[in-house]
């Protein structure tokens, strides 16, 4: 019999299982798995418990939002195991699942891991920090986190745009040097993301729809500042088609990449803060780790 370990974020977790508990047990149970549960006490358990408990099993499935994914990836890809991540989706954006299809019905996503196959998963290191699908700084970085749920259900994709033209004309450029794979870039931006994932903050981005996850590279996508309404018209247009435009949005593939700029940039990864820095080294680790779905 194969070892699972089962953790809970009692938080979001609690949100996707609600009365499905002991079905997805079951469903483990049927798949011929000894079910170990650990509800997580925060940060530090959740990220001490892989780190210490990892090699003991066979495979370790998450439940909780995109943090607790974040958590638990980084904490496995530190511990260099062989172990296997699953995950059942427990968040309000649920990013990561959506991009890969997996289940936001928590017996359904058990099914998927119980029956699916092991794929190799690459992830980002920002300055040390794994994250799973995207680090962001700028003016955008926070918009998808903040527009409200009922904006979201009501007008999707627009209900980003609407938010983010708020200040579009009026955000403070970063001044950046980008190094990336032995090239150069320099210019005055206000949003910078680095990212593996079609979909950010809950919202689907048309113009990342030809991500692939497993080539061991990651997209990047600068934004400079519209000067007036035409650039913001074009902006628009080019965040809701698939055209990026050099002159308005700046859009490659990496492996390696450094930000140096006169001022902190300030990132968020995976929806949570990432740090402030003048020098930010990102990373791709091609196939970091095993997830099943």
């Amino acid at each position: 019999m194969k070892k699972l370990l089962f953790l809970i974020n009692p938080v979001s977790g609690k949100q996707a299982l609600e009365d499905d508990l002991m079905e997805v047990i079951d469903v483990f149970d049927r798949a011929d798995f000894e079910v170990t549960i650990h509800l997580t006490r925060g940060i530090d358990d959740l990220t001490k418990t892989v780190e210490e408990r990892a090699d003991e099993f066979d495979m370790i499935v998450c439940c909780g939002g995109d943090g607790t994914l974040n958590l638990a990836a980084g904490a496995l890809y530190r511990t260099e195991s062989d172990t296997v991540l699953g995950y059942i989706p427990g968040g309000t954006t649920n990013d990561f699942a959506n991009s890969r299809r997996i289940n936001t019905f928590a017996p359904a996503a058990a099914e998927q891991i119980a029956n699916g196959s092991e794929r190799d998963v690459d992830l980002g290191v920002l300055c040390g920090k794994p994250f799973i699908y995207v680090a962001a700084f700028g003016m955008l970085a926070d918009v998808s986190y903040q527009t409200s749920r009922e904006l979201k259900t009501n007008l999707g994709y627009a209900a980003y745009v609407i938010e983010g033209i708020k200040s579009l004309t009026t955000a403070k450029p970063f001044h950046i040097k980008i190094v990336h794979d032995g090239k150069e870039l320099e210019g005055d931006f206000i949003y910078g993301m680095v990212s593996n994932s079609k979909r950010v903050g809950g919202i689907e981005m048309p113009i990342m729809q030809n991500v692939l996850y497993d080539d061991g590279e990651m997209e990047v996508m600068l934004v400079r500042q519209p000067k007036n309404a035409t650039d913001t018209q074009k902006l628009l247009n080019i965040l809701v088609t698939q055209i990026p435009d050099n002159d308005t949005v700046y859009m490659f593939k990496a492996k390696n990449i450094t930000f140096s700029s006169d001022t902190e940039l300030h990132w968020t990864i995976d929806g949570e803060y990432g740090g402030a820095y003048t020098e930010t080294e990102v990373k791709v680790e091609e196939a970091a780790i095993k997830m099943v779905f």
